[in-house]
């Protein structure tokens, strides 16, 4: 399935420039002492545009980054510039390919036409050198969301319920560590732990060292490895939502099929009151 984009094939869209839009993706833990936006602001690639995940959010929910309205989601992608006649391309410059993230809210919301350039920003810089701190002129656009696929995301009720369901496989995409409850989680005063019944599958086993999501061949063994083919009801979670896509990202990309993300995600969980596993899955 063709997801990913070298930088020389976004070099070539750049230069027949038909209804083409660049966004940058990237997102860093609350505990990460960097940026995402004063990143972009430093260096990006030329006429990209910033998409910022923790504000393409619902403004009304106290939790970190949560799907927003389509109505919402239109009114700010408009504001970005973007019209349904465009073919996107993201990007990010994240340790966790953020990128996913963004690439899931476009198909959550009905909008298929896009990429993911692989390696993001740092490939884009190995591969042409070319970057530039200029701000890019934004036009309002035409933008509305089609659709919401509903089912592609799962709320906290449904999880409650889902943990009682064994049809149902649930896969953690943070650090075992923290998994396990033995890393501190990254938002203050979080208990760490897991959702019981669900297993820890952390999406940094998905990204090579140079930040490019893994070929097929190594994603299936992955999934092989941990018993998962596709024959169960998968649900994505991780903390906050985030690399929850990753792994709905790898299962479209190696298998072509579309799973769930917990939207809430740990940080709902965790701060609700709800039973918190410890130790191995």
């Amino acid at each position: 399935m063709n997801l990913f984009l070298e930088p020389n094939e976004l070099i070539e869209k750049i230069n027949k420039g038909h209804n083409l839009k660049i966004l940058d993706a990237t997102f860093f833990l609350p505990n990460s002492n960097l940026n995402a936006e004063d990143e972009f602001n430093k260096e990006h690639i030329p006429n990209a545009i910033f998409f910022d995940i923790n504000k393409i959010a619902n403004p009304n929910d106290p939790l970190p980054h949560m799907i927003p309205s389509k109505e919402i989601f239109s009114d700010m992608m408009k504001k970005l510039g973007l019209n349904n006649e465009d073919e996107i391309i993201i990007y990010d410059n994240s340790p966790f390919l953020s990128s996913a993230r963004a690439w899931f809210l476009f198909r959550y919301f009905g909008h298929d036409n896009l990429f993911i350039l692989k390696g993001g920003l740092k490939n884009w810089k190995a591969q042409t050198g070319i970057v530039t701190e200029d701000k890019t002129n934004i036009v309002l656009g035409n933008f509305v969301a089609q659709i919401e696929k509903k089912e592609l995301v799962k709320k906290l009720d449904d999880m409650i319920e889902i943990t009682n369901d064994k049809d149902t496989l649930v896969l953690d995409a943070r650090s075992y560590a923290r998994f396990i409850g033995e890393a501190k989680e990254p938002r203050d005063g979080l208990e760490s732990g897991h959702i019981p019944n669900s297993k820890s599958l952390p999406s940094s086993d998905f990204i090579n060292s140079d930040g490019q999501l893994k070929n097929i061949d190594e994603i299936n063994l992955i999934f092989n490895d941990k018993s998962i083919t596709g024959n169960k009801k998968i649900i994505a979670t991780c903390g906050s939502g985030v690399s929850a896509c990753v792994i709905s990202l790898a299962l479209h990309y190696s298998k072509g099929i579309e799973i769930p993300i917990y939207d809430g995600s740990w940080t709902e969980w965790a701060s609700t009151g709800q039973i918190i596993a410890k130790g191995n899955d």
